[in-house]
Parts: C-alpha cells; sequence; structure tokens
C-alpha cells in the first residue's frame, strides 16, 4: 500500500560563518493513510525543521518528501494543513472571518465560506461567537478556532507543532479529545511534532523517537492501547498505557547517558 506522506533520507544543515550545523541525519519515515503519528524527542532534536520540511516551507539539504507519490519537497502541497502551537489568529477580523480566510485566499464567495464554516461552530461550542474578536475569546476558545480555520479547507493530512503546548492541562486533556474524535469520524492523516510522551502514546497510532545533535530517528513504536474510546482520559487509564510511556522515555533517556553507559534495546 502506497504511502500518504513518505520521507526519505531527509537532512539538513544550516550553514553561518562559515560554520555548518547538522540538524537532522538521513531521516525515513512515513504516514499511512487515516493514521495518526508523532514525533517526540529531545529539545534540540530538529523537530520544528522537520515540520518545516513536511510543510514545504523549508528545501532539506538532502532527501524527499513524496505526498501520495509525488515529490512535494521544497513546496507546500494543496492537501495539507497546518495547525500550530500560537493560534495566529488576525485580531482586526471577527472570528467568522478568521476561520474563512482561507477560503477566500482560494477565491471562494463569502456566502459559501460562511455556509462551509457555520458547522464547525456548533461542533467546536463556538456558535454565538462568529462576531466577536478573537481578544474576546479564551485561550482554548481561540485554539479550537485555529483548528477550524484549518479544518474548513478539509486537507488529507493535518500537520501539527506543539498545538496544545501552552494550555493548561484541563483543557489541553478536553482539546485532544475532539481532536482525536475529529480525526477519526473525518479520517485524516495527522503528522504531530510534541515533546510530551504522555500526549503522543494516548493519541497515536505510531510514535517515531528521535535523538537530538543531529535529529535521527532511533525508534519507532507501534501503539495499541487497545481502547477505541477517543476519550483522553479513558485512553490514558487503559493498562497498556504504562508500556509505551515507559518505552520511549527509557528510549530518549538512553540518549543523555554516556555511550559506554547504554543499554541496547
Amino acid at each position: 500500500m502506497q504511502a500518504k506522506l513518505e520521507a526519505r533520507n531527509i537532512s539538513h544543515s544550516y550553514t553561518s560563518n562559515r560554520n555548518v550545523a547538522e540538524v537532522l541525519r538521513d531521516l525515513n519515515f512515513h504516514a499511512d493513510e487515516n493514521e495518526f503519528i508523532s514525533f517526540v524527542g529531545p529539545s534540540g532534536c530538529g523537530k520544528s525543521t522537520l515540520f518545516n520540511i513536511i510543510a514545504g516551507l523549508l528545501t532539506p539539504t538532502g532527501g524527499e518528501v513524496r505526498i501520495q507519490g509525488e515529490t512535494s519537497t521544497g513546496k507546500p502541497h494543496p492537501s495539507l494543513g497546518y495547525v500550530l502551537q500560537k493560534d495566529l489568529l488576525l485580531p482586526w477580523r471577527t472570528i467568522m472571518d478568521n476561520v474563512i480566510l482561507g477560503l477566500e485566499v482560494r477565491g471562494v464567495d463569502r456566502k459559501t465560506a460562511v455556509e462551509r464554516a457555520r458547522p464547525l461552530f456548533e461542533d467546536y461550542n463556538l456558535k454565538g461567537r462568529e462576531n466577536d474578536y478573537p481578544s474576546a475569546l479564551s485561550g482554548g476558545m481561540r485554539q479550537r478556532a485555529a483548528l477550524m480555520r484549518t479544518l474548513v479547507m478539509d486537507p488529507e493530512i493535518l500537520l501539527m507543532d506543539e498545538a496544545y503546548k501552552a494550555l493548561d492541562y484541563p483543557l489541553k486533556i478536553a482539546l485532544e479529545s475532539e481532536l482525536l474524535e475529529t480525526v477519526r469520524r473525518l479520517r485524516k492523516t495527522v503528522i504531530f511534532v510534541t515533546h510530551d510522551i504522555e500526549e503522543a502514546v494516548t493519541l497515536s497510532d505510531r510514535v517515531y523517537v528521535m535523538k537530538a545533535r543531529p535529529g535521527q530517528i532511533i525508534k519507532e513504536i507501534k501503539v495499541d492501547l487497545g481502547v477505541e474510546s477517543t476519550d483522553v482520559q479513558d485512553r490514558r487509564m487503559a493498562p497498556a498505557f504504562n508500556h509505551y510511556y515507559q518505552l520511549i522515555w527509557k528510549s530518549i533517556a538512553q540518549q543523555s547517558l554516556p555511550a559506554k553507559n547504554r543499554k541496547v534495546a
């Protein structure tokens, strides 16, 4: 079966004042249709650089990204949608106008765009807030609006970079549950970048563990919690949850030990 998205031998280096800093080295990975994959690793492992390469915002110094079998290296692909840590809502536009911004850029007339967006306000508990400005919304509401702005474009692949990092724990749990229910219902492929091991285990079908300096994939872990529920609390209570958490944690922690003290997994 052809992967929805595939990266082949991705490497990247930055050059500054004649010094070369190798950020990523020879990464190979894939995401299948309707699959949720996450990347986790220590600070400095190049997760955000990798995200920008997948998104087509940065051209790697080596390797290629392919979407549905076609190369998309160094250029944004129409099947991709982005959700970032910062909501980036425009303060001078209403929430409705922020949500339909991408449709307007594509040339969709306002009436059609509003009709497409309106059901999302009901789905994400923002009905009645269409004409409010971002300053009137809480952080969680703003992040919901940012996700709606992406979903209204109907992307096949969602790229999410530390999307819930800045939120408090109860709100983060609620939004993770909403996300998981949404991507399953709409059958989206998700590539999720996070530093949070609990988040990765809870949401993912597979987790890629990275090491730093330079960033490399050191382990691929298929996650099966044995729980069908999209409720994050249910998933974190699964008997298998701690097994996967420990597996990922030990893989990351091993990288901070001197080479002679590392255990071979």
